[in-house]
C-alpha cells in the first residue's frame, strides 16, 4: 500500500456480538501493511480514515496490494481470489454512482428550459437505468456467489438517489437485496451497518426519547421475524441488540430484545396461554441480582444434593432445559466442552429438565455424559421450578453466585462464555 505510508488501519472482525477490532498497524516507510493474528476464516475490514475495504480471507497466506487510497484505489488480489469480483462489482457501482452525482450538479445549476438540459437528462436516466439493469443482473444471475451478494448489500449502503421523499423510498427500498437470515452475510460489519441502519430509518432513537415502548417493542419484533426464524440468524441479532441497549442503561428496552428472543427459541411456543403471556411480564424481575429461589433438585442422582443451596461453589450456572428442545440440547452440549475449564475454577453446572417423562430424561442425561447435577421436573412449565424462576421458555439460563444472586442472566452462549470470562479473569 505505498500510497498510504505511515497511515493508521484497524483490522475488524464482525461475530455474534457485532462488529470489534482484531488488530492495528501502521503501513511502513516500504508499503508494507502486516497484521499477525491468528483468527477464523470469515469476512473482515481493513478501516482506515479514507475509507474501509472489505474482504473474505479463507486461506492461511492471504494478501492483496492497494494502489491509491482505499476508497478509490485499485485493488489486486492473489489469482483466482473471489475478492477479485467483490472488488470489480463495488467498483462498477463506485462508477456509476459518480457519473450519476456528476450529472446531477450539472442539471442543478442548468434551467430547465436550458437547450442542452435535455439532453443532459436523458444520460441522467440512462445511467440511473444502466445501474438498475446492473443490480438486477447481479441478483438474478449471481445471487449464488458470495462476491454477488455481499456486494449488493454493501452498495445498499451508498445510496445514489436524491427524491423528495427520500426516507420513504429508502425505507421501502433498502433491504431488497438482502436478508437477515443469509449465511453469508451474517457476523460481517455489512450485517451490523443494515441493522443499524434499519433501527435508524424506522425512528428508533425517536422512540426511545419519546419512551414509547410499545412502538419499540412492535420494531424489535419484526426485525427478529425478518430473520425468517433462522437460529444463528437471530443469535448475532439477539447478542448486537443486547450490546447496543446493555441492560444496565436501557433496561426497558433490554428486556423487550431478551423476550422476542425466547419467544422465538423456544420448543415451547404457547405464547397464547394468559400463564405463559404473564411469566413473560414478570420475567423483568430476573436480572442480575435477584436472589434465585432455593429450587428443590427433584430425581438428582446425587443424594447429597437436594436443592441450590446444597450446591458448594463460587459460581453456579443453572440451566432449565428440556429433551425434546433442540436448543437445549445444543447449549448444553456446548456447555460441555467449557465446563471442564471452567469447572477447575470453581463453576458448577445445575441442569434442571421440564421432560414429563423420567425415562427419556435419564436415557438422554446417560448417552451425552452430562459431567454435572442433574434434575428433572416433570411438572414441566406448569411446575414449581417454572413458577419460581418465571420460567417459559426453554433453554433459560442464569449464573448464581454462592448466596444465589444472579451474577448475570445469558441469553446465547456467546454471553454466557463472556459472562463466565468476567467473573474468572
Amino acid at each position: 500500500m505505498p500510497d498510504c505510508k505511515q497511515e493508521q488501519f484497524l483490522l475488524v472482525r464482525g461475530d455474534e456480538g457485532g462488529s470489534f477490532v482484531v488488530g492495528q498497524a501502521k503501513v511502513a516507510d516500504n508499503g508494507i501493511l502486516s497484521f499477525s493474528w491468528e483468527g477464523n476464516y470469515g469476512f473482515y475490514r481493513l478501516a482506515g480514515e479514507l475509507g474501509n475495504i472489505d474482504f473474505l480471507i479463507s486461506n492461511p497466506d492471504f494478501h492483496f496490494s492497494l494502489d491509491g487510497k482505499p476508497v478509490l484505489g485499485e485493488l489486486r488480489f492473489p489469482d483466482n481470489d473471489e475478492n477479485n469480483q467483490f472488488h470489480y462489482y463495488l467498483s462498477e457501482f463506485n462508477v456509476l454512482n459518480q457519473r450519476i452525482g456528476t450529472l446531477r450538479e450539472r442539471l442543478v445549476n442548468l434551467n430547465e428550459r436550458d437547450s442542452s438540459y435535455k439532453e443532459l437528462h436523458t444520460q441522467f436516466k440512462l445511467v440511473q437505468k444502466e445501474k438498475k439493469v446492473f443490480l438486477k443482473e447481479l441478483w438474478r444471475s449471481h445471487i449464488d456467489s458470495w462476491p454477488a451478494r455481499i456486494a449488493l448489500a454493501k452498495q445498499e449502503l451508498e445510496p445514489d438517489l436524491k427524491v423528495k421523499n427520500y426516507d420513504d423510498y429508502y425505507q421501502k427500498h433498502f433491504f431488497d437485496y438482502f436478508a437477515f437470515s443469509d449465511s453469508v452475510l451474517q457476523a460481517t460489519p455489512i450485517y451490523y451497518e443494515k441493522i443499524g441502519k434499519y433501527l435508524k430509518v424506522n425512528y428508533i432513537e425517536d422512540l426511545i426519547k419519546a419512551e414509547n415502548y410499545t412502538k419499540i417493542n412492535d420494531l424489535i419484533s419484526k426485525l427478529f421475524w425478518l430473520t425468517e426464524l433462522e437460529p444463528s440468524s437471530q443469535k448475532y441479532l439477539a447478542n448486537y441488540l443486547m450490546n447496543r441497549y446493555p441492560e444496565q442503561k436501557f433496561p426497558e428496552i433490554y428486556h423487550l430484545i431478551v423476550d422476542s428472543y425466547k419467544v422465538l427459541n423456544t420448543c415451547e411456543y404457547v405464547m397464547g396461554n394468559k400463564i405463559i403471556q404473564n411469566r413473560v411480564r414478570n420475567s423483568h424481575a430476573n436480572k442480575a441480582g435477584w436472589l434465585v429461589p432455593d429450587v428443590e433438585l427433584n430425581h438428582s442422582p446425587d443424594g447429597k444434593i437436594q436443592s441450590l443451596s446444597d450446591v458448594n461453589s463460587d459460581l453456579t450456572l443453572l440451566i432449565i432445559w428440556s429433551g425434546s428442545c433442540v436448543h437445549s440440547r445444543e447449549m448444553l452440549e456446548r456447555i460441555k466442552d467449557l465446563y471442564p475449564e471452567y469447572h477447575e475454577l470453581g463453576l458448577e453446572v445445575v441442569a434442571v429438565s421440564l421432560d414429563s417423562n423420567l425415562g427419556f430424561w435419564n436415557e438422554i442425561v446417560s448417552q451425552n455424559y452430562y459431567p454435572w447435577v442433574n434434575a428433572c421436573d416433570t411438572d414441566g412449565l406448569n411446575g414449581t421450578t417454572a413458577n419460581l424462576l418465571n420460567i417459559y421458555v426453554t433453554p433459560s439460563m442464569f449464573l448464581i453466585d454462592s448466596s444465589l444472586k444472579t451474577v448475570a442472566v445469558p441469553q446465547t452462549f456467546f454471553q454466557l462464555e463472556k459472562a463466565l470470562g468476567d467473573f474468572f479473569k
